[in-house]
């Protein structure tokens, strides 16, 4: 007999998205080097940039979300949303352990550029964990 499955609810499906953004945003911190690393930058001013690229990454990957779905929930424009998702982990990864680069840092379209791939590689990090336990 097959299980029953019973479709979530908009309120689930809500509390479901909030709970994995929260868990990438969270990831995203410790690749950054963890809460009291981030309290050292003294003109950190990205990390509601940060929030977004969590919840971006997340639509994207396990809603299927489109990129014009994703900037009207985000209230973001496509062009922002798809420079976070398409933004290469590698170069943000660089540019975080550049924490002199990092500090000085003032331009908005890097922040979410750097966001975006912190949240992408959050993200994966997350999903491999889940597969090895």
């Amino acid at each position: 007999m097959a299980p029953i499955v019973t479709p979530l609810t908009k309120e689930k499906s809500e509390e479901k998205l909030e709970k994995l953004a929260q868990e990438v945003f969270l990831k995203s911190i410790e690749v950054l080097g963890g809460l009291k690393q981030l309290a050292e930058f003294r003109t950190l001013t990205w990390l509601a940039s940060l929030a977004r690229a969590s919840f971006a990454v997340v639509l994207k990957e396990e809603y299927l979300k489109s990129d014009e779905y994703i900037a009207e929930f985000l209230g973001l424009t496509k062009n922002t949303v798809r420079n976070m998702l398409r933004a290469d982990e590698e170069e943000a990864i660089k540019k975080v352990k550049n924490q002199e680069e990092l500090k000085e840092e003032n331009q908005t379209d890097l922040h979410t550029h750097i966001a975006g791939g912190i949240a992408k590689h959050a993200y994966k990090l997350i999903k491999k964990e889940k597969q090895e336990a």
